[in-house]
């Protein structure tokens, strides 16, 4: 799996390359490494071409620390608005899976994932998982210490989401056991439910240990991050929904909700056609 990691070059958002670079690095095939330069972000002074020499520059030094722990690094600095250029150079790079920072510029609680992070989980077009990061004695560092893909935490709602997540989840680098949820109301047929979700995981996930849960309550996120803390996950997959000028509201209820206080990596799956 080729992954894009995308950075506005803080100490925060840097510290998603811990996620590939820690002591349970990531096996992904290749890494790209991205910093959009915004015209509207840079109004304090500066050229454009001195801009993105320093964000080549940056760049550069991280890549080094990737290539010498054995990964193959590409750097790209670009100038446009982060989405676009994420998009872009994620299709002209061939890249699976974007990874990001749940924080940016300033560390400011929730404008990364507000902005940049929401619309490209609700672009449809490819995965994106957001490492969670917090500030420890002046230092930025991930949340979890895990290997991400270790324990994987799918909710499911049993729509066409679910096929697209476990392809995703089946080419995760390093992938671990799963555990299949979905919340309901209460009073459902919970043997009903697991052995749907059983039955359409191991045709996926051939090979891989695999574990079905049902939970019941009004309050899906709520259940989802109580699965996730008492099995141990390393990852949530959710895939928030979107369509038009209704996506702030569809992605403000059970996605971004998970999003936002989860304390593991979120991993979000399109619900396009490219999955």
């Amino acid at each position: 799996m080729r992954a894009l990691i995308a950075t506005d070059l803080s100490e925060a958002s840097l510290a998603a390359v811990d996620a590939v670079t820690s002591c349970n690095p990531v096996d992904f095939s290749g890494i790209v490494l991205v910093h959009a330069v915004d015209l509207d972000l840079y109004t304090a002074g500066g050229t454009v071409p001195a801009v993105l020499e320093l964000a080549e520059e940056s760049l550069g030094s991280i890549a080094e620390d990737l290539r010498a722990a054995g990964f193959e690094v590409e750097v790209r600095a670009e100038v446009g608005p982060a989405v676009e250029v994420i998009e872009r150079v994620a299709a002209e790079e061939n890249a699976d899976l974007v990874v990001m920072s749940n924080l940016g510029k300033g560390a400011v609680t929730g404008r990364l994932l507000g902005s940049t992070a929401e619309r490209l989980a609700t672009a449809g077009k490819l995965p994106v998982l957001i490492e969670r990061v917090r500030e420890d004695a002046g230092k930025w560092c991930r949340i979890a210490d895990h290997h991400p893909f270790g324990k994987v935490l799918i909710g499911a709602d049993l729509t066409d989401s679910l096929q697209g997540q476990l392809v995703v989840v089946g080419n995760l680098p390093g992938l671990g056991e799963v555990r299949v949820v979905h919340v309901t109301d209460p009073g459902t047929d919970a043997d009903l439910v697991t052995g749907e979700l059983a039955a359409q995981a191991s045709h996926r996930l051939p090979g891989v240990r695999v574990e079905t849960a049902l939970r019941q309550g009004t309050d899906k996120a709520e259940e989802l991050l109580a699965e996730a803390a008492e099995w141990g996950a390393s990852v949530i997959v959710v895939s928030p929904r979107s369509h038009g000028i209704l996506h702030r509201a569809l992605w403000g209820s059970t996605a971004r909700t998970v999003a936002l206080q989860s304390l593991v990596p979120v991993l979000f799956v399109p619900l396009g056609d490219g999955v």
